[in-house]
């Protein structure tokens, strides 16, 4: 996917990173996955932990605050419409 060039500061998504991207850095970035560095070893990883930005429910209906759980991105087509949507997992189900 597409190669951009970060407007602010994160973190690397792929497993095992986690690393700093900074801003004005060059990074690799897909929806599902979010921000990950050029590196070959970042880039090819797995999907590791989508860091939660604002409170949500669970599938489980627990309350979930923010930066604690994990997003996932669903990707579905109804009707010629594309939509996502995202849900929170909080650490007990995930």
């Amino acid at each position: 996917m597409p190669v951009i060039v970060a407007e602010k500061p994160g973190t690397c998504t792929a497993a095992g990173c986690g690393g700093r991207i900074l801003r004005g850095e060059l990074c690799w970035f897909e929806a599902a996955t979010g921000t990950r560095h050029l590196e070959p070893a970042c880039r090819e990883a797995s999907a590791g932990r989508r860091s939660n930005g604002r409170a949500g429910r669970c599938r489980c209906g627990a309350h979930v605050p923010p930066r604690e759980g994990s997003l996932t991105l669903r990707e579905t087509r109804r009707a010629g419409r594309h939509r996502k949507q995202w849900t929170v997992i909080c650490a007990r189900c995930s």
